[in-house]
């Protein structure tokens, strides 16, 4: 599949025309904008994205894992969630995983939640 390749939100061009991703890149942005969205924030599908609550606010880990793991076992194209580990500072979340796609390709990336926007 192909998509419009983004960067914080904001979309990419290339020699003039927007520029597209697909492949590991393309899932790997797919699953970043499930992470950055928060749950019942989409009209469209009010049970997509992240609980930020349980992730942001005062939860456990074991809770905010979860939950993590909860939005990556939506994404069809992943066959087994191989890590997933969440490192915090002052209210920002680094969510690092790890995961195998149903065509065997490892994708290892993080995303930053922050709660803002």
């Amino acid at each position: 599949m192909k998509t419009l390749a983004l960067l914080n939100g904001d979309l990419l061009f290339e020699n003039g025309d927007f520029k597209l991703d697909e492949g590991e890149k393309e899932v790997a942005q797919c699953i970043a904008i499930s992470l950055g969205t928060n749950l019942k924030e989409w009209f469209l599908n009010e049970a997509a994205g992240l609980d930020f609550k349980r992730v942001l606010e005062k939860s456990t880990k074991d809770e905010a894992r979860a939950e993590v793991m909860r939005v990556l076992s939506q994404e069809e194209r992943i066959s087994e969630i191989n890590s997933v580990k969440i490192n915090d500072a002052n209210r920002i979340r680094v969510i690092v995983y790890s995961v195998t796609l149903i065509d065997g390709t490892v994708l290892n990336e993080e995303v930053v939640i922050d709660g803002a926007g």
